[in-house]
């Protein structure tokens, strides 16, 4: 089970020793800090770069709001959940970029609906963290190349061969046909889209349902390509 190192941030320690042991029952979240200070907080927030922060607004120094801005710019991939008794910043935190709001006095279920949602998006966040730093070892008419899943555009079947449109505008022509090197990709984000043509669906662009065909694109480069796979089972991969 991955842990998630969780910072508690409120100018009254006693409110973040309750939120904290009301975490207890959720030991995916591990609270390593407890902070009233906020020009504190944001030293050990850029230092550190936690997952995941409860904040509290009304704190002298710096307001929540002021603090969510500074983590947005420097540690982007902390998720910050709100929790205070002014019901009036709800609006303002979600739009300023805050993952949830949460109320005091806390709510066990709300707490549970928060967390639920918290552990999703970070597993989420980690599995694509996963698949873009990914690398596979491609047999080609020049070598073994070992190539970042992340750099490569689509896919193209030419007989029992198959080129690699890489983001640089290389071309790499394995010795492989196009289902063997499909399966050395993520499933997640490798689409096939044709007898001829499996996508990285993150540089999908365009799609035209009618016309039936794609375009993948990436630095102002595009290219178009056919789709013949059935449309309903394209759209739920896509998805």
């Amino acid at each position: 089970m991955t842990v998630y190192n969780t910072f508690i941030v409120d100018d009254e320690p006693d409110a973040g020793y309750l939120l904290q042991n009301l975490l207890i029952s959720h030991p995916t979240l591990c609270v390593s800090k407890i902070i009233s200070n906020a020009q504190e907080a944001i030293d050990a927030l850029i230092d550190e770069q936690p997952p995941v922060v409860f904040c509290d607004i009304g704190m002298p120094q710096f307001s929540g709001i002021e603090l969510l801005e500074l983590v947005t710019r420097y540690s982007p991939k902390t998720k910050v959940i709100f929790v205070t008794a002014y019901k009036d910043y709800a609006l303002e935190a979600i739009q300023k970029g805050a993952f949830d709001f949460m109320c005091k006095p806390i709510d066990k279920s709300d707490l549970r609906r928060v967390v639920h949602k918290l552990i999703a998006a970070l597993q989420s966040q980690q599995l694509n963290y996963i698949e873009e730093t990914y690398r596979v070892l491609l047999k080609t008419t020049e070598g073994h190349h070992y190539i970042a899943v992340d750099e490569v555009l689509f896919l193209e079947a030419d007989s029992n061969y198959t080129y690699l449109t890489l983001k640089d505008g290389r071309k790499l022509l394995s010795s492989v046909n196009l289902g063997k090197v499909h399966t050395q990709f993520p499933g997640a984000n490798f689409v096939r889209i044709s007898r001829k043509h499996v996508i990285n669906k993150n540089y999908l662009s365009f799609m035209n349902f009618c016309k039936r065909y794609c375009i993948v694109s990436y630095n102002g480069d595009e290219y178009q390509l056919e789709v013949s796979v059935k449309m309903r089972d394209l759209k739920q991969e896509l998805s």
